[in-house]
């Protein structure tokens, strides 16, 4: 359209709003900034950071493998309530204050079972104690040097060289026990009667 028919009915200041330029396009930079301007606002209203997490430059590797006693003697009642019971208990309260580090449990009579591999996940452990007791083992004894034999294992496949074993009971065969700590190496045993 050309600015000739219009500047007779329109006003000189309108006429650059109404009109087309001269390459025949409206003018969209005002469009672009407005755009721009608004992307902007949302970026800074997201709040993004341009920083790096923190990351812990030290992770505790401690492996504690808790070896309890499920032979029938642990049902005695010379404790309140039992001996089991505050096995149990004791067990719990280390769980608790356990933050960083690996745990695992073993239970063992006869023979000894994995209860739970190491883990980070101390509550996993917490949550079975409670079904724990006597009448789940297959058999009766107090094979503590198989049950030792297996927290080596679980250690050892874990590519630990040092580790704590923690063996709960009330009472070992010194024998049988002598021969599976001395082939403990490089991992500490503690014993709590």
């Amino acid at each position: 359209l050309s600015s000739g028919n219009w500047k007779t009915v329109c006003d000189p200041q309108l006429l650059p709003h109404l009109l087309l330029d001269e390459e025949g396009k409206r003018r969209i930079w005002p469009i672009y900034a407005l755009g721009i301007g608004g992307l902007l606002s949302i970026l800074a209203l997201a709040g993004p950071t341009w920083e790096r997490l923190p990351q812990p430059a030290f992770r505790d590797q401690s492996a504690l493998v808790i070896v309890l006693d499920l032979s029938r003697s642990m049902d005695a009642t010379d404790i309140e309530p039992s001996r089991l019971v505050r096995a149990r208990f004791k067990v719990a309260d280390i769980l608790k204050q356990r933050k960083e580090g690996q745990t695992a449990l073993i239970v063992y009579a006869e023979d000894a079972f994995i209860v739970t591999p190491l883990t980070d996940d101390t509550e996993t452990i917490a949550s079975q104690l409670s079904v724990l007791n006597t009448s789940l083992m297959p058999s009766q004894g107090s094979r503590v040097d198989i049950a030792l034999k297996k927290a080596g294992i679980l250690l050892k496949q874990a590519g630990l060289k040092k580790g704590n074993v923690l063996l709960i009971t009330d009472g070992v065969n010194e024998t049988r026990a002598r021969k599976a700590i001395d082939k403990l190496k490089g991992y500490k045993i503690f014993c709590f009667f």
